[in-house]
């Protein structure tokens, strides 16, 4: 019995701790069956992703290059659109500028008529009272003479006189108040045209007046355009100043290209003149001393005493001879006069470019206005011109090259010691050599890279650059 009881309690106390293993059993293979099901579904769901096809992926590659091209395209827009900013606002700098002095010119203008206007009104009531103060003697000299009309009355006026010398005194006077009054009357008529004369002259000035105060007007109404389109300009270049400053860059990389090819021909030409300066002195120096020599043979035959002093004289035509110039146009006869014309006509020389015009680079190292940190560098002028327009010497002188940069044309021409450089030409109808005269045309102007037709100018004193716009007019 009391075995029978501790079996039962042992069993008792087993039966939980097994029912706990069953069951941590059976959690251990439900999560494992869990797992392996997501393996499965994993698996299962990669073997049934298919595949890209060749269309599929030669879509997507189309599709990218598209956004590539839109994304291309819309950088160029961008491009060209702060290259057009940029021109504008410098053309609208200088219209501004154009307008203002124009403004200042009719308000001085417009003052001068006003004080002329007050002048002529001063001097017209002057006249006028004039005119009234002389109608009015001549009206009471009329009434007296229509009193005393008749020529009894004036024969009784002369004979009254008590003596000789006062009868004398009065007929001079009768003969004098008559010639008196048709004086008189010339003086009114003259003086009522000369009222008539001012009034037309205040007149004319009141027109004047009224035209320059309506052309100032104008003017400031332009003005004022100018100045918001210049500012919605540089808002928008300050809106994308990194490119501005990228695109300036670029294009100083390419200016200096040019400038450092042009250099090295004038350059190579000073030298080539020199070369040929420097030949001809050797020529003269082997002429003179033949000279010298034929004439020593020539007194060394008449006499041997002779010889000493013709050698002298051959030294002395020797060292004679002129030194060699560095400057290589003062060789030339005709460069000089050449060099000496253009620089009397400094101020004269016309415009490089046919048809209408606008300058949208200036000479020299000059700020943009309204955008900072962008300073340009422009080595002469930049011209912007019409569809057509045409390079044209500013004055006589020989083609000294033409070559090519980026696609495009430039040309040189010698003026003496002056030399005028063409750039930007799409195609050039002179060649190295050519005699151009002034206004000849050397080519026609191309475009750039924003489209417009824009030609490059520079002025040289040998080396020396030179501001364009001091020079044209």
């Amino acid at each position: 019995m009391g075995r029978g009881l501790l079996l039962l309690c042992f069993f008792a106390f087993l039966l939980p701790a097994s029912a706990q293993s069953q069951r941590r059993t059976t959690s251990k293979k439900t999560s494992t069956t869990q797992t392996q099901k997501k393996r499965n579904n994993t698996q299962q769901k990669q073997k049934t992703q298919k595949k890209p096809t060749k269309a599929e992926l030669q879509k997507q590659k189309q599709d990218m290059a598209r956004q590539r091209q839109l994304q291309q395209k819309r950088a160029e827009e961008l491009n060209r659109n702060i290259k057009q900013s940029l021109d504008s606002v410098l053309i609208l700098d200088n219209q501004i500028g154009r307008q203002r002095v124009a403004i200042d010119s009719l308000s001085g203008e417009i003052k001068g008529l006003e004080q002329q206007i007050d002048t002529l009104e001063r001097e017209l009531d002057r006249l006028q009272r004039e005119l009234a103060d002389k109608k009015q003697k001549y009206a009471r000299a009329m009434v007296y003479m229509q009193r005393h009309k008749s020529v009894q009355e004036k024969l009784m006026f002369v004979f009254s006189a008590r003596n000789f010398e006062q009868l004398i005194r009065r007929m001079r006077y009768v003969r004098e108040y008559s010639t008196f009054q048709r004086v008189q009357g010339e003086m009114i008529k003259e003086k009522a045209a000369e009222v008539k004369r001012k009034q037309n002259e205040l007149l004319n000035a009141k027109t004047k007046l009224e035209t320059a105060r309506v052309a100032m007007q104008e003017k400031r109404r332009i003005l004022e355009t100018s100045k918001q389109s210049c500012e919605k300009n540089v808002q928008f270049l300050n809106q994308n100043l990194a490119t501005v400053q990228k695109q300036i860059a670029e294009y100083k990389q390419k200016e200096a290209a040019i400038n450092a090819q042009i250099d090295r021909i004038i350059q190579e030409e000073i030298a080539e003149a020199r070369r040929k300066a420097e030949a001809e002195r050797k020529r003269r120096e082997e002429e003179a001393r033949r000279r010298a020599e034929a004439e020593r043979a020539a007194n060394n035959k008449k006499s041997g005493s002779s010889s000493k002093k013709s050698g002298s004289t051959g030294n002395a035509k020797k060292s004679g001879t002129a030194p060699t110039t560095d400057r290589w146009f003062e060789e030339d006869a005709a460069d000089r006069r050449l060099s000496n014309n253009f620089a009397q006509n400094r101020g004269r020389l016309p415009m490089p470019i046919t048809g209408s015009y606008s300058v949208v680079g200036h000479y020299g190292t000059y700020t943009v206005p309204g955008l900072k940190n962008v300073t340009l560098d422009n080595k002469g002028i930049d011209i912007r011109g019409q569809q057509g327009a045409q390079a044209r010497a500013v004055f006589d002188g020989t083609v000294s090259s033409v070559f090519q940069y980026g696609g495009q044309y430039i040309v040189m021409v010698r003026h003496g010691q002056y030399i005028s450089v063409y750039s930007g030409l799409q195609s050039v109808n002179v060649a190295k050599g050519t005699k151009v005269t002034t206004k000849q045309t050397l080519g026609t102007v191309g475009r750039n890279d924003d489209g417009n037709y824009v030609l490059h100018f520079q002025l040289r004193n040998l080396t020396s650059r030179l501001n364009p716009e001091q020079w044209v007019r």
